[in-house]
């Protein structure tokens, strides 16, 4: 679910529409888009604190006589939430899985890796190092 969450959703359109034999489903609930409250720790570790609301889309979707499907992305993207579904209803189907895996999740999970790689990279390039000089008085 990770995978298809954070993929891009031109990316995940793209696959989606070269898999094959696309199975039917009801759309139970959404797509809806909606806030969620952000926390964090100070120091990773410590008490918890509000930062803010972010943006997200919501989906469930049936796939009759098989599995409820449900996924939530960031943003306001309501095709990327319904597809998302849609492939986690039918991942759970054992016949599916493995054609599924080869076919979209394993390529979007490449094309994640290889942006994370590119961000890394971009960011690592404008680091700077900073150090304390001490005066010899």
């Amino acid at each position: 679910m990770n995978v298809l969450a954070e993929s891009e959703p031109s990316d995940l359109e793209t696959l989606w529409d070269r898999y094959g034999e696309k199975p039917d489903y009801q759309v139970v609930q959404g797509p809806e888009s909606g806030l969620i409250k952000v926390q964090a720790r100070i120091g990773g570790k410590g008490r918890r604190f509000h930062v803010g609301e972010i943006t997200v889309t919501r989906c469930k979707v049936l796939i009759p006589g098989s599995a409820v499907g449900t996924a939530m992305v960031l943003g306001c993207r309501p095709r990327h939430a319904e597809i998302a579904a849609v492939l986690d209803a039918a991942l759970q189907d054992k016949r599916r899985r493995s054609h599924l895996l080869e076919s979209v999740v394993r390529p979007l999970e490449r094309r994640l890796r290889e942006a994370r790689r590119r961000e890394a990279a971009r960011v690592a390039a404008t680091q700077v190092n900073f150090s304390t000089l001490v005066r010899g008085e």
